[in-house]
Formats: structure tokens, sequence, C-alpha cells
């Protein structure tokens, strides 16, 4: 039988990743990657939100959008051709709470996408996070070093 990416998860999960996911009873079974992926995809959506509200505070706009990248030292650089790329580096950055937030959706998506490598036998060698911030909205993505 072949193994999917829903069955990935731990039969027991720490309590404390599941009251991260919002799961409230894992059960026996542990949390699915459908709980991970629904939790990722409404963060991604609130940073979106909220990142665009202050930079909005700034005078800060998207368009053109913004390709935050995250490397291994753990902050964040903005990249892209917006005019305002060391503000929002600066910003994010700098404000404990959109980099924590940021920090968050990053690691639910490593999750995702370490349980898609895992079961196609890849290692998740050099691998980046990235979140693309549209006029549309915030998209996830990886990049290889």
């Amino acid at each position: 039988m072949e193994a999917s990416v829903e069955s990935v998860a731990a039969p027991v999960l720490d309590e404390g990743i599941a009251r991260f996911l919002g799961v409230t009873d894992a059960g026996v079974e542990g949390i699915r990657m459908a709980d991970v992926r629904a939790k990722a995809a409404s963060d991604l959506t609130v940073y979106g939100a909220n990142l665009v509200d202050a930079l909005s505070k700034l005078g800060i706009h998207i368009p053109p959008a913004v390709q935050l990248h995250s490397p291994d030292e753990g902050h964040v650089i903005a990249m892209g051709d917006h005019p305002a790329l060391q503000q929002i580096t600066d910003l994010i950055n700098n404000d404990l709470s959109l980099l924590k937030r940021f920090k968050e959706v990053e690691v639910l998506h490593v999750l995702m996408r370490r349980a898609e490598l895992r079961l196609a036998g890849k290692p998740m060698t050099c691998q980046h996070f990235n979140l693309g911030l549209t006029s549309l909205g915030c998209i996830a993505f990886f990049t290889e070093a």
C-alpha cells in the first residue's frame, strides 16, 4: 500500500504542537496533514493581511510584489523590485510580533514540505522558506540555496 502525506503524522503528537495547530482533540491517531495544511493556509492569509496593514501605516503599498526570504540565520530579507525593500526588511525584523508570526507560518510550511519530501525519498537540504506578498495575497514557496 502506498503511503500518503495524510498518513505521515506520528501516532502521538506533542500536546504543545496540537495547541499550536489549534487542534483540541488529536486522539490516538495524532494530527492529520489536513490539520497542518488548514492551519498553514489560515495563518498565511492572516499574516499577509497583518503585514499589508503594517506596511500601509508606513505609506508602503503592494504592488509591486515582494519576496520575503528566510535564510538560515533566523531573520527575514525582503527581495524583489519594490522600492521600499529595506524598509520592509527592517519592519519585519524589528517588530517582534511580525517576525514571530512569520516564523510560525514558516514552521507550518516546513512541516508540510518535510512530509512531502520524505514520502518522495528526498532530503530537505538547502531549502529555504519564502513568502510572496502580492496585491492578491500571500503565497508560500521554497527555494534551493
